[in-house]
């Protein structure tokens, strides 16, 4: 009698699925921010829009012209947004490892899911799965043990 994983590895292809969705779309909106003209256009707008507010936010040095303060508000977007696509494609590549090393590695492929399931907690449906499929990992594995008279 083997470890029944087929439920957690089910969970790890659909979140898995689910982190390459994201990470798609964290890459199109970093490499699309510095197209789109109306984000440069607002950041002109708020450049003229108000000294008052830009003396509250702590920007006492602000560019000469609202063309170059916009630039540099891009750019630190831009810079922002890179973080997401790194995360992102981190998480990608240990729950791809947790799914292919389930069978070989139970434990680690367990703790890497509850690993990647706390990371992402700021989304709904992949925390639910990761940490799901990384319990039931746990629980068949020592239950596993104990009927091979494993000691744990």
């Amino acid at each position: 009698m083997g470890l029944n994983l087929r439920a957690p590895k089910i969970l790890g292809i659909v979140s898995l699925v689910l982190l390459v969705i994201g990470f798609i779309i964290s890459l199109v909106f970093y490499t699309q921010i510095d197209k789109q003209a109306f984000i440069r256009d607002a950041f002109i707008e708020a450049y003229n829009a108000d000294p008052v507010y830009q003396e509250s936010l702590g920007l006492t040095n602000l560019p000469d012209t609202p063309e170059a303060y916009a630039d540099e508000m891009i750019v630190a977007g831009k810079n922002l947004l890179l973080i997401p696509v790194i995360t992102s494609l981190l998480a990608c590549a240990a729950t791809l490892f947790s799914t292919i090393a389930m069978n070989k590695l139970p434990r680690t492929s367990a703790v890497l899911f509850i690993i990647v399931g706390v990371a992402n907690l700021f989304t709904v449906i992949i925390p639910i799965l990761l940490i799901t499929g990384g319990i039931m990992i746990l629980n068949r594995w020592s239950k596993y043990n104990k009927e091979a008279g494993i000691p744990a």
